[in-house]
């Protein structure tokens, strides 16, 4: 795997080290019609309706952009006990997004004979479009100004498929490196080229949540950026995370100027490990104050018997 060998640069244009030490999600939700995923599995709007209701309890920033006034509208009902800032809800159109303008030309290289059939990821040509919109927005956000916080992070709208029935944050793991980007591996690391990460369906990190400062995620987006037009030339494209294994496979001499810090499950089997380990920071924290709270309470009740 590369990893950058010199300073690791910074967007000039933003200093986060003042701002709120927490974490801003982004996330989006744009219509495609069904799509297979995988060899049976089915997934469509659906599916996708029913895991909003897991942003109702969601406490930390959020910032949505979808093409449906319905997700819009659902996941407004569902945080509006929340405060108003917490919760950034933006209609925008397939079309005013540079993702999508590549729409085109990727079907055209899903549509070559032979070329490697993975459902949805090297067949649907919306699919990669929606997983190259995560890094627009992204990007969007911070040149924008539309966050209060030191961290930001892209979040699946898909991701919270289990209730949480009291509120909770995704807070900053405590080991974070702040000029890496955060991403959980799923398997290990080995050396692929272009071709051969898109044929294999091979998977390094799942691109479902990922965790950075904004003076190195731009950095980091530029070089996403850049590669995903290098292969739309080379007649080879996938998903963010083929694209990811092929950014740091050493190569296809991308060489990439952020590195990325990886967080594995011990079993090395869940795909929203990152989530689940930034929720348990946040239950220890939640502990500690009350802990904290109830000794300070006692000392207190001390005192005031010998008042």
């Amino acid at each position: 795997m590369y990893s950058p060998r010199t300073p690791i640069p910074k967007f000039s244009g933003i200093n986060s080290d003042h701002m709120e030490n927490n974490i801003t999600f982004v996330t989006a939700y744009f219509f495609i019609e069904t799509f297979r995923k995988g060899d049976t599995i089915l997934q469509g709007i659906d599916d996708y309706l029913g895991w909003l209701e897991g942003f109702s309890n969601f406490d930390n920033d959020l910032i949505v952009f979808t093409d449906l006034p319905l997700v819009a509208n659902m996941l407004w009902e569902c945080r509006n006990h929340l405060p108003m800032h917490k919760t950034q809800i933006y209609i925008i159109h397939k079309n005013e997004l540079w993702a999508f303008s590549l729409s085109d030309k990727i079907k055209e290289i899903y549509d070559k004979p032979g070329y490697p059939r993975h459902y949805p990821n090297t067949v649907v040509a919306e699919y990669p479009c929606i997983m190259h919109a995560k890094y627009e927005l992204m990007e969007r956000v911070i040149r924008q100004r539309m966050f209060r916080t030191k961290y930001l992070a892209w979040i699946d709208i898909g991701y919270f498929r289990s209730k949480y029935r009291k509120p909770f944050q995704l807070l900053i793991p405590p080991d974070f490196k702040e000029d890496h980007i955060a991403f959980v591996q799923m398997y290990t690391f080995e050396q692929h080229t272009a071709f051969s990460v898109i044929s294999e369906n091979a998977v390094w990190v799942a691109g479902g949540m990922f965790i950075g400062r904004p003076e190195y995620l731009m950095v980091f987006i530029e070089d996403y950026r850049r590669l995903v037009l290098s292969m739309l030339n080379r007649g080879i494209m996938g998903t963010d995370q083929h694209l990811l294994y092929i950014m740091y496979t050493e190569s296809e001499h991308v060489f990439p100027r952020v590195p990325v810090q990886t967080y594995s499950a011990p079993c090395k089997c869940d795909w929203f490990y990152l989530g689940h380990y930034c929720r348990h920071i946040y239950e220890n924290s939640r502990q500690q104050r009350q802990r904290r709270q109830a000794g300070r309470g006692q000392l207190l009740s001390i005192y005031h018997q010998y008042m």
